[in-house]
């Protein structure tokens, strides 16, 4: 037998590299409770524009909603008329839409703009799904 043959029988011997638990055990994991990420804004942007955009929006968004646990995506859709189309969306439904030509004060008003919106849609929303009839299906289902 070769040192190989004899090192990799050893390997094979020895005890387990899980020593003794279950990697899937709940309790051997410290994040048993696997809660989704929630208040996070996703930046699709493209161009310095969308980047200006999404810059002023996420700031005060955070700055007004601090607790916010709705999960919002700002994507850009570079034109070659108009500039750039920016959209806010929450739960893949767009909430807002706007056309942005360039120019960063012009990226500031319409960040402005989104945060009421989207303020004035989340009050909404949160109503809505807080008297939504759940007798057989839960939030999470619809």
């Amino acid at each position: 037998m070769t040192s190989s043959t004899v090192a990799a029988e050893s390997l094979e011997n020895s005890a387990p590299l899980e020593n003794g638990g279950k990697l899937e055990s709940h309790e051997a994991s410290p994040f048993y409770d696997y809660n989704e990420v929630s208040g996070v804004i996703v930046d699709r942007t493209i161009t310095r524009l969308g980047e200006d955009f999404y810059f002023f929006f996420s700031q005060q968004l955070n700055d007004q909603y601090p607790d916010l646990q709705e999960n919002l995506s700002v994507k850009e859709i570079p034109t070659a008329l108009s500039g750039s189309i920016i959209e806010v969306f929450h739960s893949r439904q767009v909430i807002y839409r706007t056309a942005l030509s360039p120019g960063r004060r012009q990226a500031k008003d319409r960040a402005n703009d989104a945060i009421r919106v989207v303020g004035n849609y989340m009050i909404r929303w949160q109503a809505e799904r807080l008297y939504l009839d759940t007798f057989d299906l839960e939030h999470d289902e619809f």
